[in-house]
């Protein structure tokens, strides 16, 4: 029969080791406060003055940077020219800061650009319209072989969309000029401008053409109208007939499309709605009247605390030197 190792003692001793490590946790815990409130009264003058520099430079600090202002122009890049768009959104933002060339543009202060940036905005509907069979197969197939919100982000995918924007940054309240500015500078290149005028000219001579059809679908439809009053229409005339009208309703869509896109043709990069001023927080931006004084302190702190260390650890060495002598 195996023995009873948990005696009675046993379980006292276990009992007064646990309370006596609890004991001992609470007192230095009550220690280490009072240490600390001593440290503070100590040091309290050192403190407040760590404390009112530190605010006073963290609030020039944040007045200097002053507010951060998102601003958005939506836009349609005409004539191909999206690779043109986003290579110009990085050269802009080679050029924050030169005060010459933004003047140059009518912006007259560099506060009014800080950051430039381009993205698509991403509407699957718009990129695969279902006169477009093709786009939507190779759409289709692409989606076969991955994710499809991946794909639709991917910059091959991205910059196939109609819309995009324009997004920059101001570091003070940003106005019309600027947009204007912004515009007038990515409308003024010279080969997009030769471009310009022949997709113009192409594109009315398109409607054009496509009017000139429609009068003559009108002229078949007038043509069956008559045979109808005659009732000599026969079945084989009404499927064609039914041909006759999908055509004229797909040139109809045609033409409506058409004439949208040569408005946006007045525009290499035609800019639509803007908006302005859109307050844009970052992680530390106003913050540092806050952040600076927690700095100081926290350095003074573990300052002190280091002094205290060594001069425990030069006093420890001291005592065993004169104990050994």
């Amino acid at each position: 029969m195996a023995e009873n190792t948990n005696s009675p003692y046993d379980k006292e001793l276990d009992f007064k080791y646990v309370s006596g490590k609890v004991k001992g946790y609470f007192t230095k815990t009550g220690d280490s406060f009072f240490n600390a409130v001593q440290f503070v009264k100590r040091n309290i003058i050192v403190l407040v003055i760590l404390f009112i520099a530190g605010a006073g430079l963290g609030y020039y600090k944040d007045y200097k940077k002053g507010p951060y202002f998102k601003n958005q122009i939506f836009v349609i890049p005409n004539f191909k020219s999206v690779d043109y768009l986003y290579s110009q959104a990085d050269f802009l933002n080679s050029r924050v800061g030169d005060s010459a060339f933004f003047s140059n543009l009518g912006i007259n202060s560099t506060k009014q650009v800080r950051k430039v940036e381009v993205e698509p905005v991403v509407d699957i509907y718009d990129f695969v319209r279902e006169d477009d069979n093709l786009k939507f197969q190779v759409l289709k197939l692409m989606a076969d072989n991955g994710d499809i919100n991946k794909i639709m982000e991917e910059d091959v995918t991205s910059k196939n969309y109609k819309f995009h924007v324009i997004n920059y940054y101001s570091s003070e309240w940003s106005n019309q000029q600027t947009v204007e500015g912004i515009m007038k500078y990515l409308n003024s290149d010279p080969f997009l401008e030769s471009m310009q005028k022949e997709w113009t000219k192409n594109m009315e001579i398109k409607i054009a053409a496509n009017d000139t059809l429609l009068k003559q679908i009108d002229g078949i439809l007038n043509s069956y109208s008559k045979k109808m009053s005659g009732n000599s229409v026969v079945f084989n005339e009404e499927k064609a007939l039914d041909e006759v009208l999908k055509e004229k309703q797909k040139l109809v869509d045609e033409q409506a499309r058409n004439r949208v896109d040569l408005v946006n043709y007045s525009k290499i990069i035609k800019d639509g709605s803007a908006v302005l001023n859109i307050n844009e927080p970052t992680l530390l931006r106003g913050k540092m009247k806050m952040i600076y004084p927690v700095v100081f302190i926290g350095i003074f702190v573990l300052l002190a605390w280091f002094v205290s260390f060594y001069k425990r650890q030069v006093n420890k060495r001291k005592i065993v030197i004169t104990e050994n002598e």
